[in-house]
């Protein structure tokens, strides 16, 4: 035979999302690979699987007759691997998390090395994260926060997590009658690429609203946010276990005294497990058998 099997199960997956790039992310395999197998494998069945225009690559009539009659069959030949080995205990294979590095290090990354330790085929790559909701074609696992949207995604609890407002000294001298008044849009804010919309109480009014502020410095995570606050450039939301990292220094200091933030709940979000390997599976157990001690 002169394709290989995975030859047919790359040609499943780029007719399976309609795209050699997306097709390239499930798959793990580099776009200039997954192309010249196409083009291989339509070279040595001697037909054009796809038809290719600028933006769109759609099947040809061959093409779906060999998508139709090899996709069921080469997914549950992947899955049956899959499961043998499971059943040998032996995790192979790479998983793609995302997450911010702050949140990575405090609650997964204890639960993880030991399950990298114990199974030495398995990797396991993270992302930083830049959206807080969603899991995007290139990430197995993420962990997202805040109000999650409809999906067909699982989303499971991992933990609610304070926040606090903080500042430096001398950031909060030079804005006091700002953050006297509470005006949160008219005091420079620094925040990150997946800064939620936050849940805020006013304890002297015991009024809530809804607040999504807008940024003056958007940078990447909570340490480069620390860095920017500690030089005065504006205030920051932080979840506490960060701010009781940094709070000996006594460099940075909570601000808007009346408000008191509601915990911004953080999730786990992954597909369905028919959809999962078993690496994939594993960790995301991992994870929660952690969450849960």
């Amino acid at each position: 035979m002169k394709n290989q099997i995975d030859d047919y199960y790359v040609f499943c997956q780029v007719a399976k999302y309609g795209s050699m790039k997306k097709a390239s992310e499930r798959v793990k395999l580099p776009l200039s690979t997954v192309s010249r197998r196409i083009v291989g494998l339509e070279q040595g069945l001697g037909v054009q699987l796809f038809i290719r225009s600028k933006n769109k690559l759609t099947l040809s009539n061959q093409g779906e007759k060999y998508f139709q009659a090899l996709n069921k069959h080469l997914e549950a030949f992947v899955h049956s691997l899959d499961a043998l080995h499971e059943d040998s205990g032996k995790l192979h294979g790479k998983v793609v998390i995302s997450a911010t590095k702050q949140f990575y290090l405090k609650f997964m990354y204890p639960y993880l090395k030991d399950l990298l330790k114990q199974n030495p085929d398995l990797s396991i790559e993270l992302k930083n994260s830049h959206s807080s909701t969603e899991l995007t074609e290139d990430v197995d696992i993420a962990v997202a926060s805040g109000e999650l949207p409809e999906t067909n995604l699982i989303a499971r609890k991992l933990i609610d997590v304070p926040l606090i407002f903080v500042a430096s000294h001398e950031f909060r001298t030079s804005y006091q009658s700002e953050i006297a008044n509470g005006e949160f849009n008219k005091t420079p804010y620094i925040g990150t690429f997946s800064h939620p919309t936050l849940t805020v109480l006013r304890r002297s009014t015991e009024e809530q609203f809804r607040l999504k502020i807008d940024c003056r410095l958007t940078v990447m995570d909570m340490e480069m946010v620390v860095v920017a606050v500690l030089d005065s450039l504006g205030y920051a939301v932080i979840p506490t276990y960060i701010h009781e990292d940094i709070a000996a220094a006594d460099k940075v200091i909570e601000i808007f005294d009346d408000y008191t933030i509601s915990p911004v709940r953080f999730s786990l979000l992954y597909r369905d497990k028919n959809l999962q390997t078993a690496a994939q599976r594993a960790v995301v157990e991992s994870i929660m058998d952690g969450f849960q001690k």
